[in-house]
């Protein structure tokens, strides 16, 4: 598949509707693992996934998963909270295989609450729980995405300009591991987009807006310029990646959608 625009499943309407909407525009939708996003809409309940299969094999469109991440903690210093962490990506790394899921995305561990000052057991920890989940990925099919994370109290700086992704790919050098490159963090974190797009085994992105100082998650309405040179970069040097435009609302999506494609070139012309 070329490169493509995807859409975030939103939880805001039933699950037909949705994709009613969205598979005429949309080669890829990402799922939500997170109880945050899941709704009466989309729980994973065995109705909504046969209607998710159904328009899979009618639509011949692709899914990705972002695991869980609220009360999620793989770095945690407690181990029965960093083993009932590891449970939750477990599981919904296998509800992903089910749904014959490649890609499944997740943030890096917390900092322990208060203690900043300990952040390298924290990763230490983090890095015990993620050779474990990458032998369930293995066996899965699955590759694991580590995603740039915005500037937040609650996370090291270090996640936000790349530095500790490059630690864990010099540390799990195999192909199940990779990362997925999120635009609209790294704008909010003052991080250079282009260091980011140097980094080695980038599978997956994650674009939106927001005002530099909060992660809003807005449409794509403004700067269409630069957001046009940012999409026919990632096409030209990611052109097997899908980006998913990562905001709550269908309508936003769709904007985004409409001010972005103009910019993907059709598989087959010239660059």
């Amino acid at each position: 598949m070329a490169f493509c625009l995807g859409s975030r499943l939103v939880s805001t309407m039933p699950l037909a509707d949705y994709l009613k909407n969205v598979v005429s525009g949309f080669r890829v939708i990402e799922l939500p693992a997170d109880p945050r996003f899941l709704s009466p809409h989309f729980a994973y309940t065995p109705a909504q996934i046969k209607t998710l299969r159904i328009y899979q094999e009618r639509y011949q469109f692709k899914l990705t998963m972002h695991g869980p991440f609220m009360d999620c903690r793989l770095g945690a210093l407690d181990p029965e909270e960093r083993s009932a962490s590891l449970r939750k990506m477990i599981s919904a790394m296998q509800m992903a295989s089910e749904l014959q899921i490649r890609l499944f995305t997740i943030h890096p561990t917390t900092l322990e609450p208060g203690r900043p000052e300990i952040y390298r057991e924290n990763y230490r920890y983090e890095e015990e729980s993620i050779a474990k989940l990458l032998e369930t990925a293995k066996s899965l099919g699955i590759t694991v995405l580590m995603e740039n994370m915005p500037k937040e109290s609650i996370f090291h700086p270090n996640t936000s300009d790349g530095s500790r992704h490059q630690e864990l790919l010099w540390l799990f050098p195999d192909n199940h591991f990779g990362l997925t490159v999120d635009i609209g963090h790294a704008l909010q974190a003052g991080v250079s987009v282009d260091s980011l797009l140097k980094m080695n085994r980038i599978k997956h992105f994650h674009i939106h807006d927001n005002d530099r100082c909060v992660d809003r998650h807005h449409a794509i309405t403004n700067q269409l310029d630069w957001w046009g040179k940012i999409i026919k970069k990632l096409t030209r040097k990611f052109p097997e990646a899908c980006a998913i435009l990562e905001m709550n609302q269908l309508d936003d999506q769709m904007t985004s959608l409409y001010n972005l494609k103009p910019f993907i070139k059709p598989a087959g012309l010239p660059k």
